[in-house]
């Protein structure tokens, strides 16, 4: 079963606020001082420290220097690279983001830039601590240090000094210690961006001293306690990132009251406790509202259907209850809607339509119940609908949006045939429709689908021949058909998949022969699963092109005939698989956020006395298994050869022969079974090399050999 998850990262356009802002303050800091021209000596001393500066610098990695205009000959203000001076000719901005600079800023005399109000260092490659003199900079109205290697900590008494201080952004930096509670002595800053600054500590309650604070990131840290009430004198908030931390406590109310211009709030990824606030119906500006992966109890309060700018709504991963309100269709605005992971109960209400705004519908994981209602039909911008794990039943019904990207309905109890609206839904790249009740025939029209790179349509009741289609341009990467009723030859659609790495049509009624042109059309093969089924002849010597195959699963069909020769072309299965190198995102962006979409590819092997589902570890297994068929002849040699192999059934044949002496190769065998064949000689003393060994079966008529390792038993 596919499993999905999204994570979002912040767009640019906080960057551009912050550089507009930025232009704006300088300029207005640039003008507010005197215009009659400085000395001589003071501008020489600027000039001076900025060059001393540069001179302890290491040459730039770059191919030009970045600060190659700064020149004792030459004038600062008119020629030198990021030094912009005011109207009195004093330098009031320094400005070389991405330059590549890298050093430390220990020599920068700040004390000779008294007039400076802007400092943007940003996405350089600066180490060393930010200085104590930045104190002396009273006419600083932006410091942006972010971006760097910077570490030492946050020298709050030396920043609660800059009495004209707006905007402080140090993100993405190794500052680690605590947050000062100084900074809440920064009575005139609007921006505070602290995101991944290695922060250990609580929230300093005095932090509600800053009246003036729009913007506050404090995400990406490990600040633990809670959050204070006191961060309700921040009564000019508008967005405010705590998330991925470990804060813990209830959610203030009082915040809510008091930040009436609040747009977004960002808590996920924390450990908070409680109840939603009804008190948020009071924040009658916000837009975007994430509280997932929290320990939040109780109901969805009905006041957040009352919010009418809401555009996304993530309660995800948390401990709500009972049933979804129906004046969340009041929420006409919102784009996205996340109720996953909660403990949801009763059915999706009607007004559910109303939400024609929506892209993203996430309620994977509750105890809902019920038909869908037909409203859904309305939803026609959607391109992210998560169903799965619930109790609905009935039929799909008709999801008309041609946006639609990825639909998953797994683990319910859908009726009906195969829902033909998923043909018209041409964008679409995941599907996932197992573990439901469908029957009837698979419509061809669903190989139209261009776009489409994962099918998993396993565990249901489909019927009949798998239908090919005029198309032969398909993306299709994954396609899982197993333990349904198909019938059939070896579906010939399927060598159109040109990218196929996993197929998976395990547990149906084929039959007749693989086809030989398997080897030849699909060369990215790297899973294949044909057990029970009816398939016969013998095993096709073109599957030994498929290079790239590392589990191979022909097990409970009626091949006879020999082992083929030529394992050693399965490079795949001679050398150990260690990456988690499978393709398990999807990316696209919605609300203006860049969204991935992840799905787990998965493949079941019979593993160590019983049938394991192989999700994230699937790219590491590596298997043969041709159990339960007639075939005869010795076991080749160079089979042992296949060292990554973890685990090798040939049980339940007619393998006459010896055991091959050197099958102490196989080094990292973990699963070995070779009962039920016609066996003879002795067991080779190369067993005794195999150290992964959990499992081992040698028995037949005439011995039983049965060994497991003293532990539990399960895939690793």
């Amino acid at each position: 079963m596919a499993s999905a998850t999204r994570t979002r990262t912040h767009t640019a356009a906080a960057l551009l606020l912050y550089a507009l802002t930025f232009r704006l303050l300088t300029r207005a800091s640039s003008t507010a001082v005197t215009v009659s021209p400085p000395p001589a000596a003071a501008a020489a001393a600027e000039a001076h420290a900025l060059l001393r500066w540069k001179s302890t610098l290491p040459r730039s990695s770059f191919t030009s220097d970045p600060l190659s205009s700064w020149s004792p000959a030459t004038p600062a203000c008119t020629t030198w690279a990021g030094v912009a001076c005011g109207e009195d000719g004093r330098v009031a901005e320094v400005a070389l983001p991405g330059a590549g600079i890298a050093g430390t800023l220990a020599a920068l005399d700040l004390a000779a830039l008294p007039a400076l109000a802007g400092l943007n260092l940003s996405g350089n490659r600066l180490a060393g601590a930010i200085p104590a003199s930045v104190s002396g900079l009273a006419s600083l109205v932006s410091l942006d240090l972010s971006g760097n290697a910077l570490t030492g900590g946050i020298p709050g008494a030396a920043l609660a000094a800059l009495p004209a201080l707006r905007v402080l952004v140090l993100r993405n930096n190794s500052l680690g210690g605590a947050i000062p509670a100084s900074l809440g002595g920064l009575r005139t800053l609007e921006r505070l961006d602290l995101q991944a600054t290695g922060l250990v500590s609580t929230l300093p309650p005095e932090m509600g001293g800053m009246a003036s604070l729009s913007f506050l990131d404090l995400s990406r840290n490990n600040l633990s306690g809670g959050l204070p009430p006191s961060f309700a004198g921040m009564s000019k908030m508008k967005e405010l990132y705590l998330s991925r931390n470990r804060l813990s406590g209830t959610i203030p109310p009082e915040i809510f009251k008091s930040w009436p211009d609040l747009t977004l709030l960002y808590l996920h990824y924390n450990s908070f406790t409680g109840t939603i606030p009804a008190e948020i119906g009071e924040a009658k500006k916000l837009r975007r509202l994430s509280l997932l992966s929290n320990n939040l109890t109780g109901v969805i309060p009905k006041e957040i259907s009352g919010l009418p700018s809401l555009q996304m709504l993530h309660l995800g991963k948390n401990c709500l209850t009972g049933p979804i309100a129906p004046s969340l269709g009041n929420l006409t605005q919102l784009v996205i809607l996340v109720l996953s992971f909660n403990n949801l109960t009763g059915m999706v209400p009607a007004e559910i339509g109303s939400l024609t705004a929506l892209q993203e519908l996430d309620l994977i994981s509750n105890q809902l119940e019920g038909e869908l209602p037909p409203t859904v039909s309305l939803l026609k911008v959607l391109s992210y609908l998560s169903l799965a794990s619930n109790n609905f039943v009935g039929t799909v019904p008709n999801f008309a949006s041609q946006q639609l990207v990825y639909a998953e309905l797994n683990g319910n109890k859908f009726s009906g045939g195969f829902p033909l609206s998923f043909c018209q839904s041409t964008s679409l790249e995941i599907l996932d429709l197992s573990g439901n009740q469908l029957s009837g025939q698979l419509p061809s029209c669903i190989w139209d689908l261009q776009d489409l790179m994962f099918m998993d349509l396993s565990n249901n009741a489909l019927s009949g021949d798998v239908l090919a289609s005029a198309n032969s341009n398909l993306s299709l990467e994954s396609l899982h058909l197993a333990n349904n009723r198909f019938t059939g030859g070896f579906p010939s659609i399927i060598q159109y998949l040109k990218m196929l790495s996993v197929l998976d049509l395990g547990g149906n009624n084929f039959s007749g022969a693989i086809p030989s042109w398997i080897g030849s059309r699909l060369p990215l093969l790297r899973f294949l699963r044909l057990r029970s089924n009816m398939f016969n002849g013998s095993i096709p010597l073109q599957l030994l092109q498929l290079s790239h195959l590392q589990l191979l699963d022909l097990a409970s069909n009626n091949f006879e005939g020999h082992i083929p020769c030529g394992l050693t072309n399965l490079t795949s299965m001679i050398r150990p698989q260690t990456e988690f190198n499978m393709r398990s995102t999807v990316h696209h962006q919605i609300l203006y956020l860049e969204a991935d979409f992840y799905y787990a590819n998965r493949v079941d092997v019979n593993w160590k006395m019983q049938t394991y589902e192989f999700q994230g570890a699937i790219a590491l297994m590596t298997g043969l298994d041709l159990s339960g068929n007639s075939i005869n002849g010795e076991i080749p040699t160079e089979l042992t050869n296949l060292q990554g192999l973890r685990f090798l059934n040939l049980s339940r044949n007619h393998l006459s022969g010896t055991i091959p002496a050197n099958i102490g190769d196989l080094k990292l065998l973990e699963s070995l079974d070779l009962s039920w064949n016609e066996l003879s000689g002795h067991i080779p003393s190369g067993f005794s090399a195999l150290q992964q060994l959990w499992a081992l079966w040698l028995c037949n008529e005439h011995i039983m050999f049965h060994w497991f390792k003293y532990t539990t038993v399960g895939p690793q």
